[in-house]
Parts: structure tokens; C-alpha cells; sequence
């Protein structure tokens, strides 16, 4: 594509940037995924000023109104030029840092052979390769002793994970109370906060969201870990216990393998238990973020069907999470049946022209993305409108008599039981199985769109 036809592609400010910053011209933009639900991405070419050229991916935030979006850029930008230089030849591959832009959180990395689908790398065994080379690649990320050069927004280095961990918690919770209070969210705060794990050595790097579609595979080898944003100094643990919550919705070598991989790489022992205690954390610290970000009505992700899949599927995976690990045995529920509603053949009709029209004739990756991702949403909203006012009237009912009090609306009952979560005026197992009952019903207003995700859940190791 050529310059004239494709600059308006990029928000001016980053075709600024970026030409400032490189020295060069830009001279072709192809629009890809964003790399997330909130972000836009772009393979860019350039010209630099001595004629040579320099290709590379561009990606940005769609949802600058994120609080939380600064300092995790700041980590992101300092590991990806830290690997890029200073702690190039650690054993961690990344891809090389050319240029950044905070006022839109954007990064601009060179290319890198390969592909994130690793469940489409052939023959076997190139695909086995790749994902014990990743995993020696985490310990050796793991291996890297912060305190050697601490990196700028990642804070002390000697700070101990469980303080930074309690922190954190009561973080989430403030956010939690102050935006969109949800009873699900504060009992997985309160398990947390009742069971931090003891100190177990000091801080490491860690990716924060290591595992499937967030490395690169090529020929046998992870060429490049992607997706730093969630970068910290914290626990080993935390990172497994991400490949583990990757692993829900991508497929990759069972979890069992992973584990015996990394010890055979870091020699460090690992505690099932401790994974487990940060799979919840991991979980809490980007939904609540992300459930309060959605409440703003100004800041809207870039592919909101998606977001609502993975969300609905995250909600009901911590309540069952909670479950176990405290325990506790969740009630059976068995979802009524409603008749379709006249709406149903309209909202099949548009699905039919998304699938069968839209999709096939859509001229690149990032339009296909959005088609499949609205056509998630309006399989959600044909659902919506044949169970949701049977759905509202069960919840509302079930919180009345749990809780008492009398609500006028869905809304009003979910804040009511998420204030009885936090001032501890609801027993936990009570409390635990009204959120069962509600993530049961959200899972089938969402199941036409989540496929196996609508049942997925961590197998045993053994």
C-alpha cells in the first residue's frame, strides 16, 4: 500500500512521532490485531534517513481514560529496552525497541519471525521445541537479579513480594468499591487477603502474562516473548500460574510439563499451592481493572464482543476458583428454559450476513476482528432478549431473601450483595453460590459466543 493511500491509517500524532524518532519517512501501513481487547496494531514500514529500511510493529491504546495504563506503560517500555540492550544475551528474547509514544501508550518494536498460534506449528515436535524453549526462557527472565540495575516505574526492587501483594489487594479493593462493586470480585479479594502466601526468596522480573499467544514460535525456538504490560517485580510463581490461566482458552503442553520444564531450567522448586494462590491473583489483578474501565461509558475497548466473552468466562471461572481453594462445594443449578422471542430471526438474520458476507469480503485482519468480535455481541443480545427479564427477577429474588431488602432493579441487587460481601453481613458459602447462580446464567446468555469456553476450567496436574 502505498504512502498517499495509507498514512491516515495511524493517528497523525504517532506518524509524527514515530518519523521523529526514527529519523525516517513512513512509508506503508497494514493494519493488524492490537495485541488486546483495548489496543490497535499495525505493521508499519519506514524509511530511514541512509536509504535503508526499517519494518516493524505498531501498537497502541484505544482507552487512554485507563488509570492504570501509565505506569504499566512505563514498565513496559523500560524491560523492552532493557532487553533490548542492557540485558540483551540474558537468554530472553524480545522484540528490539525503536521508538515509543506515551500520550498513546504506543510501542513500535521491529519485526520478528514467527507465528503466536502455536497450536499451528508443524511438524510436533518443532511445536514441543518451542514451548520448553519458552519455558527456559521464563527462567532465565526469573534468573536476572533486579537489584543489578532497577528499572525505572518498577519501584524497589527489595520491596518483598507479599507486601507488594497486599498492597495490590487493597488497590483492587478501593477500585473495586469505588466504580462497579461486584459481590464475585470482593470474596476473591477476601480469600486473597486472608491467605498471602509467606515470603520465598527475593523478588524477580516477571512477564505478568506469560504463556500461549504471547510468545513467538519459529522453527523449533520462542523467538520473542510478546506483551510485557503486566511487567513487575513479584514471585516466580506468578508467572507459571499466568501460562496456567493462558492455558484455559489456548491450547498448549499440559501444565504438569511446564512445571517439570521450568525446574529443569531455574533449579528452583516449585509450590503447586503458591501457583494456585497467584492463578486467583492473576485473575483479580487485570478483571477488576478491567470491569471498572468498562463502567465508563467514554472509554470503550476495541473489541467489545471479545471482552464480554473472556469476561463473563473469567467471572465464572474465580467463583469456582474461590470454591476450591476454599473448600467449599458450590450448589447445583439447573437454568430455566424460555421460549424465543420474535427479535430471535432478525438477530439470526444479521448473524447470517456477518458469517456468510461480511467476514469473507472483509479486506484485512483488524475488519475481520471486528466483524466476529459484534457478532459475539449480538448472539449475546439475542439471549439477552429472550432469557433476561426471567434471568433479573431470579437474581433480584435470590438476593432479597439472602440478604433482605427489597430492589427495584438488577443493579441495585448486585450492589446491595457486593456492600454484604465487604461489611461481612453475608456468610461466604450464601453469598459464593448467589454469584454461582448468577455466573450460570451469564454463561448461557454468553454461550452461543464462548463455544468451549463456556465450560473450560483448570484440569488436575495428575
Amino acid at each position: 500500500m502505498a504512502e498517499a493511500e495509507s498514512s491516515h491509517l495511524l493517528p497523525q500524532l504517532l506518524v509524527e512521532s514515530i518519523e521523529r524518532q526514527t529519523g525516517g519517512r513512513i512509508t506503508d501501513v497494514v493494519p493488524r490485531a492490537g495485541g488486546g481487547a483495548s489496543r490497535a496494531g499495525a505493521e508499519v514500514g519506514v524509511i530511514l534517513a541512509d536509504g535503508s529500511h526499517e519494518r516493524g510493529y505498531l501498537s497502541w491504546d484505544t482507552r487512554l481514560g485507563d488509570v492504570t495504563r501509565p505506569p504499566a506503560f512505563e514498565r513496559e517500555a523500560a524491560i523492552l529496552s532493557a532487553l533490548s540492550g542492557l540485558y540483551r544475551g540474558r537468554g530472553v528474547n524480545a522484540p528490539r525497541l525503536i521508538a515509543t509514544e506515551p500520550a498513546m501508550f504506543a510501542l513500535f518494536t521491529a519485526l520478528v519471525p514467527g507465528t503466536d498460534k502455536w497450536i499451528t506449528v508443524e511438524p510436533e515436535a518443532e511445536r514441543i521445541a518451542s514451548a520448553h524453549d519458552f519455558v527456559r526462557q521464563i527462567a532465565a527472565l526469573h534468573a536476572i537479579d533486579p537489584r543489578e540495575h532497577p528499572l525505572p516505574g518498577f519501584g524497589d526492587p527489595g520491596i518483598p513480594t507479599s507486601q507488594r501483594v497486599r498492597e495490590k489487594l487493597r488497590e483492587l479493593r478501593q477500585l473495586n468499591l469505588a466504580t462497579t462493586p461486584d459481590a464475585i470480585l470482593l470474596l476473591a479479594i477476601q480469600w486473597l487477603e486472608e491467605n498471602v502466601p509467606p515470603d520465598d526468596g527475593p523478588p524477580v522480573i516477571v512477564h505478568g502474562d506469560a504463556g500461549p499467544l504471547n510468545f513467538l514460535n519459529h522453527e523449533g525456538q520462542c523467538t520473542a516473548l510478546l506483551d510485557w504490560e503486566l511487567t513487575h517485580y513479584g514471585d516466580p510463581m506468578e508467572d507459571l500460574a499466568g501460562v496456567w490461566v493462558r492455558m484455559l482458552f489456548n491450547p498448549f503442553i499440559p501444565m504438569r510439563e511446564v512445571i517439570e520444564a521450568y525446574v529443569a531450567a531455574s533449579g528452583r522448586k516449585v509450590d503447586i499451592v503458591r501457583v494456585k494462590y497467584f492463578r486467583l491473583f492473576f485473575q483479580i489483578s487485570f478483571t477488576v481493572p478491567s470491569r471498572a474501565l468498562d463502567a465508563d461509558a467514554k472509554s470503550l475497548p476495541a473489541m467489545a464482543g471479545t471482552r464480554m466473552l473472556f469476561s463473563t468466562a473469567h467471572l465464572r471461572i474465580i467463583v469456582q476458583q474461590i470454591a476450591e481453594l476454599s473448600g467449599l462445594a458450590l450448589d447445583t443449578y439447573d437454568a430455566p428454559n424460555v421460549m424465543p422471542t420474535q427479535a430471535d430471526r432478525a438477530f439470526q438474520i444479521a448473524l447470517d450476513d456477518i458469517r456468510q458476507i461480511i467476514v469473507p469480503r472483509a479486506s484485512d485482519q483488524l475488519a475481520a476482528g471486528k466483524a466476529k468480535s459484534i457478532a459475539r455481541m449480538i448472539k449475546f443480545w439475542r439471549q439477552r432478549e429472550r432469557y433476561g427479564a426471567t434471568y433479573d427477577r431470579l437474581e433480584i429474588g435470590e438476593t432479597e431473601r439472602a440478604i433482605g431488602g427489597e430492589y427495584g432493579s438488577l443493579a441495585e441487587a448486585r450492589h446491595a450483595l457486593a456492600h454484604a460481601v465487604a461489611g461481612s453481613r453475608v456468610d461466604r458459602i450464601t453469598a459464593l453460590n448467589l454469584c454461582n447462580r448468577r455466573m450460570l446464567r451469564e454463561t448461557e446468555l454468553m454461550g452461543d459466543a464462548m463455544g468451549w469456553f463456556k465450560t473450560t476450567y483448570f484440569p488436575h496436574l495428575d
